[in-house]
């Protein structure tokens, strides 16, 4: 019966906790209207809201925080610049957002140690090693606590070396090393005596409480746990109170299931008075399981209902929880703001008031001096960028105008025009109706690509077709033809400029196909793809560069290739390379002996 009365009296202790907690809360809101100076005392102050808000209203205790990190940056603020990232880190590990939760108290602790500010630096690397034990990092977690340890001695500040300790007791009994669990608590207790602080003696009792337990000594564990429940009722610490009534019935093995059920009915309810949702979850979970037990299945069915609706409404506040914090963009848009002026202000102040008067007239002079050259430079950069871009779209279309010249050469025309008239002297209308055709295709297909600047390979090589087979005709078959593409080229969507290398097939076909005696010539065009370019290869059995080279000089001295001028020429305006470049590669092909047997010509064409 007295057992059921104290926790009656910590159950009615929910209300006044709650009061009590939105009264301090208040209280320190108006003080911040009254008091609207911006000084550490108010930054402070903002911090403490911001921190009481964390697991009770989010919002606005988000909105705390970004208060406290403006005005800090404001005015140059370290100390105010760490409590801020602290402020952030807390409330990030209260929605489970860890990971980032540490990134905000590794900042903290930067802008610590930039101000030699030690007690916000061991706050930090406690709140790092309590994230971490979540994450069960539990090695890490006794790294960073440990640090703590050592600051918080060096400040003789009691109350975090006895929190510290703590901490690592967690760390160890997680891990079931019960014994080095009792030392912690055992070598933080006199810490906690010195602090006098009934939320540590609350966490130290529950400690020894489960330690008791553990050793199977039930009557010494009710003893510390209804020492942890009182010293938790003091400051009406409500998670505390609830963690211990979880504790006795994980821990105890000789409750009743009648108690089991009456503790956790006890939890329940502070965790719902209070929002808590996790606790909700946490002591649904263990009701339905003692249910469960008892084959009371209605009652364990309808505990789990609760515990799966407080977990997913759980999760769907943390979502709500991390989105609210990353609306404030806060992790792409924060600034660092180093004190170096401010120093070099400081430094300035303390010399004679002449001497400064004339540094400032003199940089004052020396800025303007600066700008008027700077302004100079970017007018004249600007003005040789424009003539160069005007230079450069002027050549482009030049270089167009002669493709589109030099791909309906009057040469080309005039030879098609006089195979179709020699098929139809020799009353071979057929071809030469089969010619007429191809030749407008190939024709319209010139005049359609003359408009884009690209166009997809497989139409390329297409009007290629068309061309050869023109040639062919003309020829009267004596050459054969052999495209190789590489399939991944096809299943891509890869484009090029128009006719890129037809002036190659044509220069074999004119110069190393057409002079030769050989019964089986043959030219062969390849496509592959090389790093980020596509390597275009054209190759054929010709008689070869020399022997054309004679040919050329006898029948057409005045002869010029400008089709293969202009064409490199927009390989290397397309490639962005220069004139030396290794994008146009011709090879002459030997045979065993020595003899020409042809040429090879790449092109590389960037994707």
């Amino acid at each position: 019966m007295q057992k059921r009365i104290t926790l009656l009296c910590c159950c009615c202790l929910v209300g006044f906790s709650s009061h009590a907690q939105s009264k301090l809360v208040d209280s320190m809101i108006n003080w911040t209207v009254t008091h609207p100076t911006v000084d550490s005392l108010y930054l402070l102050t903002l911090h403490r809201i911001s921190y009481r808000l964390s697991e009770t209203d989010v919002k606005k205790s988000f909105s705390y925080y970004e208060k406290v990190s403006a005005l800090s940056d404001s005015i140059h603020f370290n100390y105010g610049k760490a409590l801020a990232q602290i402020n952030l880190g807390i409330l990030l590990s209260n929605s489970a957002n860890y990971y980032s939760s540490n990134s905000a108290f590794f900042k903290a602790i930067d802008y610590a140690e930039a101000s030699g500010l030690l007690r916000l630096k061991a706050v930090s690397l406690n709140n790092i090693a309590d994230n971490l034990n979540s994450l069960h990092d539990y090695e890490k977690s006794r790294k960073y606590t440990r640090e703590a340890i050592e600051i918080n001695t060096q400040l003789k500040a009691w109350r975090g070396v006895a929190i510290n300790y703590e901490l690592l007791q967690q760390s160890d009994l997680q891990e079931k090393f019960y014994g080095d669990a009792k030392e912690d608590l055992l070598k933080g207790m006199p810490f906690a005596y010195l602090a006098n602080d009934s939320y540590v003696f609350s966490l130290f009792y529950l400690g020894f409480g489960k330690l008791q337990a553990i050793k199977g000594n039930f009557d010494s564990a009710n003893f510390y746990f209804d020492k942890a429940l009182e010293e938790a009722c003091t400051q009406n610490d409500l998670r505390n109170v609830q963690q211990v009534f979880l504790a006795r019935v994980q821990y105890l093995k000789n409750i009743p299931a009648a108690k089991k059920i009456f503790l956790l009915d006890s939890a329940l309810v502070l965790a719902k008075k209070t929002g808590y949702l996790q606790g909700v979850a946490e002591v649904a979970q263990q009701l339905a399981t003692v249910y469960d037990e008892n084959r009371n299945n209605d009652s364990s069915h309808f505990f789990y209902g609760i515990y799966r609706k407080a977990s997913d409404s759980l999760f769907s506040e943390n979502n709500k929880r991390n989105v609210i914090i990353k609306e404030s963009e806060w992790m792409i848009k924060r600034k660092e703001i180093e004190n170096n002026h401010l120093t070099a202000l400081s430094q300035l102040q303390d010399k004679d008031i002449t001497l400064k008067n004339i540094l400032l007239v003199a940089a004052f002079v020396l800025l303007i001096f600066a700008i008027v050259i700077a302004f100079f430079i970017y007018k004249t950069s600007e003005a040789k960028k424009k003539r160069s871009e005007a230079s450069l779209k002027q050549k482009i279309a030049e270089i167009q105008m002669q493709v589109l010249r030099a791909q309906m050469n009057p040469h080309f025309i005039f030879n098609s025009l006089n195979s179709i008239e020699n098929f139809m002297m020799q009353n071979e209308k057929w071809l030469a109706s089969d010619y007429l055709n191809k030749f407008t295709q190939l024709i319209r297909t010139i005049l359609n690509s003359s408009f884009d600047k690209l166009i997809p390979i497989t139409r390329d090589m297409d009007a290629l077709q068309l061309y050869i087979d023109l040639q062919q005709l003309r020829f009267n078959n004596k050459f054969s033809y052999q495209t190789s593409i590489d399939p991944h080229i096809l299943a891509g969507d890869y484009k090029v400029p128009s006719l890129i290398i037809q002036p190659y097939v044509e220069n074999a076909i004119e110069h190393g196909i057409a002079h030769s005696e050989k019964n089986n010539c043959r030219i062969s065009v390849s496509a592959t793809l090389s790093d980020s370019y596509l390597l275009y290869t054209v190759e054929d059995n010709g008689i070869g560069r020399q022997q054309a080279a004679v040919y050329n000089q006898q029948n057409k001295p005045n002869h010029k290739s400008v089709g293969l001028i202009i064409t490199a020429d927009r390989v290397h305006i397309f490639n962005g390379s220069e004139k030396d470049s290794d994008d146009i590669v011709i090879t002459d092909l030997y045979g065993p002996g020595n003899e020409p047997v042809g040429t090879s010509v790449q092109v590389k064409i960037k994707l």
